[in-house]
């Protein structure tokens, strides 16, 4: 055999060998590729997945915040609604006429045996004289000081006073009954 028949053979057993080689190589570079890509697909569900996840556990988040913040609202507002009927009622009982007002504050003032009796500056003017009347002979006097509350009374001996004003007397009677006036306001 001619040398140019032994390097043509040659020859084409190389190019033969380099395509098979290149053959093996795109079918693993086109292997990898498909597992790249099915990598790829699955990683893609699964953050959409977490991600869906991820929302619907914000937003269920936000909602129960939004429905907290509207509990608060609403209960801001019956709280605000109550206090406006307490002192709508401390007005009320300041704006009495004067004869019952006058046995309310004898009613509060039962018990005492002595001190003296501070009444608001409109009640100083309203009862002071008649209250003063009704107390001669018990120990207790009118004083001529006014006191700064909106009505009922400061009763002082020494240095030791007793509340009470009407938002005194109503503060405490709110204390036990705010339960039941919610019930009878917003039920």
């Amino acid at each position: 055999m001619s040398i140019e028949k032994i390097t043509g053979r040659i020859l084409q057993e190389a190019k033969d060998e380099a395509a098979v080689l290149t053959n093996a190589a795109r079918e693993e570079a086109e292997a990898r590729l498909a597992e790249a890509k099915a990598q790829a697909e699955a990683l893609t569900k699964e953050m959409a997945a977490k991600a869906a996840q991820d929302a619907a556990t914000l937003k269920e988040r936000k909602s129960s915040v939004a429905e907290l913040e509207a509990r608060k609202l609403v209960l801001g507002a019956k709280q605000e609604m109550i206090e406006k009927s307490f002192a709508e009622a401390v007005k009320e009982l300041a704006d009495m006429p004067a004869d019952k007002y006058l046995e309310f504050i004898l009613d509060q003032l039962k018990g005492y045996t002595e001190g003296e009796v501070l009444l608001s500056a409109k009640d100083q003017k309203k009862l002071g004289e008649a209250l003063a009347k009704k107390l001669s002979g018990t120990g207790l006097t009118v004083s001529k000081e006014t006191a700064d509350i909106a009505g009922g009374f400061i009763l002082k001996k020494g240095n030791i006073s007793a509340n009470g004003s009407l938002e005194s007397i109503l503060d405490t009677v709110k204390k036990q009954i705010t339960a039941q006036i919610a019930d009878v306001l917003f039920s």
